[in-house]
């Protein structure tokens, strides 16, 4: 959700103007509007206008309403907002006091104007518009041959992205090309992953299936990760099972001029030090510092061994 204006204090009147930007901020919009609050946005409204003859004929123009919120409904499906009340701003084409159903969805600006602010509207607010509060699980549901890749947010699960492929027979004379499509079938998936999940919010993926397929996928993405450096993925693997013992990383990481960069390496050795690990900061200045940045500036001890990195070829 962006905020784009704040004009509120708690416990006292105030307002806001939103723009809801994916399915789930609609969601935490229908938690934040409340009976006697009031709605403005831009609508399109069907008039009716006299022509020279004196036929009338139906024309669409934009038009400013403001209502005072009476009834709310939230369309799933759809992902839209209907706000029913009485027009509070009167114009040419809507008289003052008339019943009026407005619509809210997304990337379409509205102010939502509130008597009060209690502490629970503002925490709303403040979840909606953060983006660390944003769908920080991602999950990856397959059988061979079909895959959804979904994010799963505190309120709503969306699907990003379908993956289908016709994978022949292991049996038979079409056995010999069930490898191969296996394979492409694996690598749409990985694509699908890159394209939709974004590793800077996401703190978990999660891979599941029927069977092998998702072992034999997980396997496949771990391997061309390493093979063509994907380094979201592999910096994100061993220390989603707990089992790093001791971080070694240098301070140069931490100058990143990119915040998201820098904040991902400061919420991984917080994370670490949450889990009762140990974090050691190299200097870049010193011979040890330099070394461990020729090993890409990060590197880990583990509590247990993981036989599938050993098993990747670096």
């Amino acid at each position: 959700m962006k905020l784009v204006r704040q004009d509120i204090t708690k416990n006292g009147a105030g307002s806001v103007k939103l723009v809801p930007e994916e399915p789930e901020d609609m969601w935490h919009v229908y938690n934040l509007v409340a009976k006697g609050d009031r709605v403005s946005g831009v609508t399109v409204r069907k008039v009716m206008r006299e022509t020279a003859s004196g036929a009338g004929e139906a024309e669409r123009v934009r038009l400013k309403l403001e209502v005072e919120v009476e009834t709310v409904e939230y369309d799933k499906v759809a992902s839209v907002l209907r706000v029913r009340g009485k027009n509070m701003l009167e114009s040419e084409h809507v008289k003052l006091g008339a019943y009026h159903t407005m619509e809210l969805d997304q990337q379409r600006p509205f102010v939502l104007a509130k008597a009060v602010w209690d502490a629970m509207a503002i925490d709303y607010l403040k979840q909606a518009c953060d983006p660390a509060a944003s769908a920080d699980v991602a999950a990856v549901m397959m059988q061979e041959g079909l895959a959804n890749i979904c994010l799963v947010g505190a309120s709503i699960t969306t699907v990003k992205g379908r993956v289908e492929t016709s994978i022949p027979r292991k049996h038979g004379p079409a056995v010999a090309g069930y490898d191969k499509a296996l394979n492409k079938f694996f690598e749409n998936v990985l694509q699908a992953v890159l394209r939709h999940v974004n590793f800077a919010v996401v703190r978990c993926l999660v891979v599941a299936s029927p069977g092998f397929t998702k072992d034999q996928f997980f396997s496949y993405m771990m391997l061309e990760a390493t093979r063509r450096d994907l380094r979201p993925i592999v910096e994100n693997k061993a220390h989603d099972r707990l089992a790093i013992q001791t971080l070694l990383i240098t301070d140069e990481l931490f100058r990143s001029a990119d915040i998201t960069t820098r904040r991902k390496y400061v919420d991984l050795v917080e994370s670490v030090k949450a889990g009762g690990g140990d974090v050691y900061v190299f200097s870049s200045m010193h011979i040890s510092g330099e070394q461990l940045q020729q090993l890409t500036g990060i590197a880990a001890i583990l509590r247990f061994p993981l036989p599938d990195l050993e098993d990747m070829e670096l």
